[in-house]
This record gives C-alpha cells, structure tokens and sequence, in this order.
C-alpha cells in the first residue's frame, strides 16, 4: 500500500475515487459549456479532482495545516470548485449554482442536470438528499467578504491544480 493509500484509509477508497474522476470527466464531455482558451471542461476535471489529493492544495486553498486523514479527497471544494467550473465555462450563461449550508455543485441550464466534482465525499444516498434541499446560491445569505474570499481560493485553486 502506498502512502496515499494509507492516508486515505485504503486502497479501494482511492480506487473508487479515482473510478468516480473518470465518470465526471466521461460526464462533462456531454456538457454545452464556453470552452476555456486552454482547458476542455474534462481536463479540468481531471485536473481539479488529482489537485485535491495533494496535501499543498489543501494548505494553500483551504489553509489546513494537515488534511484530514480517511477522507474523500474532494472534501472541502465543493464551494471553491463549483464557482471555478462556473466561471472558466460560462458563468450564468450556462450554470446556475445550487448549494446547501453544507455543499454547492452546479445545476447545468440546458440539459438540467447535475454537475458536481466533490461528490463522492459524501454516501449515494446523502447526496441525493443534499440535492432535494438545495436552492440556487443567489437565495443563499452571501455578502461581498464572502464572494471575495471565494475568488480568491478559486484563483488558488487554480493555480494549484494548473489550470491557468
């Protein structure tokens, strides 16, 4: 077993994430999305969700000082990776953000459908109820420090994973 293996509490929960990147790349290839000037919408995929199991993006996006071991990986960037999806391919021309107290993803306009990176740090089921709670992040009670300190981690977390 590697050491990212054992951080992440076994080999099979790395396998299933790794399984679960594909499928979200797999995904977004069906997405009508504005094309970013380097990056297809599946390679920011890809590049998003191998940036969140390097300890440096946790340092530097989430300011932890060590990440949380036996966790998904993408736990803690459902906020900063959705609102960085939704600004590097269309903004509110395409997606509308949705999101709970506890976690946003993105609600594609055209097709309807979900889209979200940070899925899998939570159960099928709990997710699925997630869904039915949320609401598009415009009703959700932000303010300006707010959406500022979201720029800024998503820039960081850009920066992090390359896309650039």
């Amino acid at each position: 077993m590697t050491k990212t293996e054992k951080f992440y509490g076994a080999k099979n929960k790395l396998s299933h994430y790794d399984k679960e990147t594909q499928h979200l790349m797999l995904t977004a290839m069906n997405f009508d999305v504005v094309a970013h000037e380097n990056f297809s919408l599946p390679e920011i995929v890809f590049l998003l969700r191998r940036s969140f199991k390097e300890r440096l993006t946790h340092k530097q996006v989430l300011e932890e000082k060590t990440m949380r071991p036996g966790t998904d990986p993408s736990s803690g960037f459902c906020m900063i990776a959705s609102y960085l999806i939704y600004s590097l391919t269309g903004g509110d021309k395409i997606w509308e953000m949705h999101g709970t107290n506890l976690h946003w993803w993105l609600y594609h306009k055209q097709s309807g459908a979900i889209f979200d990176v940070t899925h899998t740090q939570f159960s099928a089921q709990d997710i699925k109820e997630i869904y039915k709670l949320g609401c598009p992040v415009s009703k959700l009670n932000t303010d300006n420090t707010f959406n500022e300190m979201l720029k800024i981690r998503a820039n960081k977390l850009a920066h992090c994973a390359g896309i650039e």
